[in-house]
């Protein structure tokens, strides 16, 4: 290939993925596209599930732009699961049209209506003391860890109701972020939203110092939920570290995350996409 072609399809490439990114982008009927792989592995059922509003800054130089979703908490005896509510809308229409070879643009448009803003999943598993994590930069990737050990500083004289209930404050550093939680003991289920728990009640909000990173519950009930975790062939497990530089990466170069070209003298060429925000909720 002739290396203005390749300039050309590179430039074709950058425009098409920044078009992407940031319009609402609309198939038409007859684009087809394979069909969304769909496994899962499920953990039981919910008996609690807490759906929390979820404001956080993607853009430490943008500190006023904030995203805001609602995510999940879908709490079992032994096992609890955060996501984004969209992230269930959107598994649920991917497992109807996985037994299909391909589907259209109108089954696409209906994926992308659902797009999760919150990209994590987090799966807590109370018997083993650990967490599974998976989560975006392109692809989808998933670590595990022991579950963290909170230093918190309890405060017994400030108190707030949330949802009617009476809660207490805590405090507590992790991950290169100082945050301030709210829970209550007349809910005494250790656990919250994100990673958090370790608190003797339920965290109903939690914020860091910077305002960056904000779960608040808005709503709970007692519908029984299947607690499920994809575990689909696509799914690369990793480190935390190593998904940590990835991430890294495809925000520094999302267009060509993936991607290699190559000059006429065989030597790789320099591809350059404009970096996308990037605000890691763990600093470290």
């Amino acid at each position: 290939m002739k290396l203005n072609a390749m300039k050309f399809i590179i430039v074709f490439l950058i425009v098409f993925f920044n078009f992407v990114k940031g319009q609402d982008t609309k198939f038409p009927d007859n684009f087809t596209f394979q069909a969304p792989k769909y496994q899962v592995k499920t953990y039981g059922n919910s008996d609690l599930n807490i759906y929390y509003q979820v404001k956080f800054s993607n853009n430490i130089n943008v500190p006023g732009s904030k995203k805001e979703t609602i995510c999940i908490l879908q709490l079992g005896s032994n096992y609890s699961k955060f996501i984004d509510y969209k992230g269930i809308q959107q598994d649920s229409i991917s497992e109807k049209f996985s037994n299909q070879e391909r589907i259209g643009g109108k089954e696409i448009n209906q994926l992308l209506k659902v797009r999760e803003i919150w990209s994590a999943v987090i799966f807590k598993n109370k018997l083993t003391d650990s967490l599974i994590i998976q989560d975006k930069a392109k692809d989808r990737y998933q670590y595990e860890e022991k579950t963290p050990i909170f230093k918190w500083t309890m405060s017994s004289g400030e108190k707030k109701k949330i949802l009617g209930y009476e809660c207490n404050k805590a405090t507590t550093l992790y991950k290169g972020r100082d945050y301030t939680a709210w829970y209550t003991d007349q809910i005494p289920i250790n656990n919250g939203p994100y990673v958090f728990g370790g608190l003797p009640g339920l965290i109903l909000e939690i914020e860091d110092d910077k305002k960056n990173f904000l779960f608040q519950a808005v709503a709970m009930n007692q519908k029984p939920n299947n607690i499920y975790l994809r575990n689909d062939k696509s799914i690369f497990k990793v480190t935390r570290d190593k998904f940590r530089r990835i991430q890294q990466s495809y925000y520094d170069n999302p267009g060509f995350f993936h991607g290699k070209a190559y000059n006429m003298d065989g030597s790789q060429m320099s591809m350059k996409s404009n970096p996308l925000p990037y605000n890691p909720i763990e600093l470290e």
